[in-house]
């Protein structure tokens, strides 16, 4: 089993926008040695476009490695490795004290993923909000538990649906489908907060809204009528 980890100089665990390397360590003998090492470039990458770039140029670099190992990626970093098939550990602490770990986790979820189908419900995520059809969800944390699904198959079937009134979802960059697709369902969003590499939306299902009102309305008319009566 190859793993690659992004690492500094002083073979610890980094994030892949700090300076250092990207090593792959394949295990021989009981031992991990390195088949590979190269400069970490995406840390110098400005711009989505650019950090597109230069992380494809490093998933060339890696051929068939498929973990990932760093202390963070975030942004539309994790998003790129993670379009590339790649099973990203995020894991702070020294290379060679966590690769042993690391290999373990990645054939558990093999074996999971071999006696198990892959069958997705996005409701063991969503979190209530205070008024009733009102949910959060963390979309980076979906991701990284279901590391072969993109933020499309994760959030359209739920979104197609519109059980909810309010959804507020925290990710690391907005998907390029975002807007055709909502606007497709007929549904608009708002930001919320937008920080470095987080952002969190609010998408409003607007006909839920109205059902609530119109029947809210209806509702009065039938008390004043009673009054009347």
């Amino acid at each position: 089993m190859k793993i690659a980890v992004v690492e500094d100089n002083n073979q610890k665990t980094s994030s892949i926008f700090e300076p250092g390397f990207i090593s792959v360590y394949e295990e021989d003998g009981g031992e991990w040695k390195i088949l590979k090492r190269f400069e970490n470039k995406v840390c110098d990458a400005k711009g989505i476009s650019a950090v597109r770039v230069a992380v494809g140029d490093a998933v060339k670099q890696l051929d068939d490695v498929r973990i990932l190992v760093a202390s963070d990626i975030p942004g539309i970093a994790f998003g790129a490795f993670q379009a590339a098939s790649l099973n990203i550990f995020l894991v702070e602490d020294r290379v060679l004290d966590i690769l042993g770990s690391v290999k373990k986790g990645m054939l558990e979820i093999a074996k999971k993923r071999q006696e198990e189908p892959s069958r997705f419900d996005i409701m063991q995520f969503l979190k209530p909000g205070v008024n009733k059809g009102d949910f959060s969800l963390n979309l980076e944390e979906v991701m990284l538990i279901n590391p072969d699904l993109s933020s499309k198959k994760i959030l359209i079937p739920y979104l197609k649906d519109k059980g909810f009134n309010k959804l507020d979802i925290l990710f690391s960059h907005i998907p390029k489908w975002f807007d055709t697709e909502l606007a497709g369902f007929g549904l608009k969003y708002e930001i919320m907060s937008e920080l470095q590499n987080k952002v969190t939306l609010r998408i409003m299902n607007e006909s839920n809204e109205c059902t609530k009102s119109l029947t809210s309305k209806s509702m009065t008319l039938r008390i004043m009528n009673a009054q009347n009566l």
